[in-house]
């Protein structure tokens, strides 16, 4: 984003796509590890350039009122890549080779990158903005404050999901179920992502990401505590309500996060997204390596707790938050906004 300042959001969307397809086809002509890992590296670039822009370039094509729908939109466009990406990936790649996946993501990519050229509105460039800059808004308590509840809700959210199949073996499902779990939440997500949208246009971002959280803490915390219902003959069957719970809670979150970002940011917007896009790829990190060493130190039991407890920490930070930005409503007056 520092690099691409200066770009104009149409040709930086479409050239991404371009970048994205190219790190795709690496990974089907792969032949070692290491040339898998430099095609997984330059997609992921790719990707992490992408989405920040395109979450921007949509709040800047609608009005205020109608941003967080806007918003929805692209990352409902995400989770429906998920819902059909990784049961079809993984048919293509046992019924004929395991580099077709990659062919089809390069060959759309490609594709996408041509509509996005020919259809898509021209978008001004926000200006270039150097990194020393761009990494001053983290000097801003309510940012940064903002961006920590990011990051332990990527912790929260895939501590779980890295590991969702450990999980659900534990509540009797098969192989072949877990591709069906995995539907079940990308459809839930897709849900969640929606009505995420629409109730930070109706009730306010900031209480539709209080309502996620605690439906996440709540939908993790009760899967630990089915897990340790052992002989509960309706246990899966109850798992795949939790599930459904667990992908509507998490994914309601992000653009209701995003709204709230952006209205925080104003004209920065563009900035503030990307350092969240960034928060978001760290949670994941973390929240995969530190639920690896939940299984590997504790238990598959322990997981669904351990979890919820990152999205209570989420929570308790946006009430602490929000009381700190009242306060300085009032210190400041009634003409103060904040």
């Amino acid at each position: 984003m520092t690099i691409t300042g200066r770009a104009e959001r149409r040709k930086l969307l479409a050239w991404s796509l371009v970048a994205f397809a190219v790190g795709n086809a690496i990974c089907g002509l792969a032949v070692s590890y290491g040339m898998m890992l430099a095609g997984r590296i330059i997609a992921a670039a790719a990707a992490g350039l992408f989405s920040p822009v395109a979450s921007a370039a949509a709040s800047a094509l609608v009005s205020p009122e109608k941003r967080g729908r806007a918003l929805s939109m692209v990352i409902g466009g995400q989770t429906v890549a998920l819902i059909l990406g990784v049961p079809f990936g993984t048919y293509l790649s046992f019924g004929y080779h395991w580099s077709l996946p990659f062919w089809i993501v390069a060959g759309g990519s490609l594709l996408t990158a041509a509509l996005i050229r020919r259809l898509f509105p021209a978008v001004p460039s926000p200006g270039a903005i150097p990194l020393k800059e761009r990494l001053s808004y983290l000097k801003r308590p309510a940012i940064l404050s903002a961006l920590l509840t990011t990051l332990m809700w990527g912790i929260a959210l895939f501590s779980v999901y890295t590991y969702i199949a450990e999980l659900y073996f534990g509540f009797g499902a098969t192989g072949n179920m877990i591709s069906l779990v995995l539907l079940i939440g990308g459809i839930a997500g897709f849900v969640g992502v929606i009505l995420g949208g629409l109730e930070a246009d109706k009730i306010g971002p900031a209480r539709t990401i209080a309502l996620a959280l605690t439906a996440l803490a709540v939908s993790l915390a009760a899967m630990s505590v089915l897990y340790e219902a052992s002989g509960f003959a309706g246990r899966l069957n109850v798992a795949l309500v939790l599930g459904a719970l667990y992908g509507v809670s998490s994914y309601a979150f992000n653009p209701a996060q995003q709204h709230r970002l952006i209205g925080m940011s104003g004209p920065s917007a563009g900035i503030v997204l990307s350092l969240n896009a960034s928060a978001i790829y760290l949670g994941s990190a973390f929240g995969a390596f530190l639920g690896g060493l939940v299984l590997q130190y504790g238990s598959v039991a322990v997981l669904g707790h351990f979890g919820g407890l990152w999205s209570l920490l989420a929570l308790m930070l946006l009430g602490a938050n929000r009381g700190l930005a009242r306060t300085k409503q009032v210190r400041r007056g009634p003409t103060a906004t904040e």
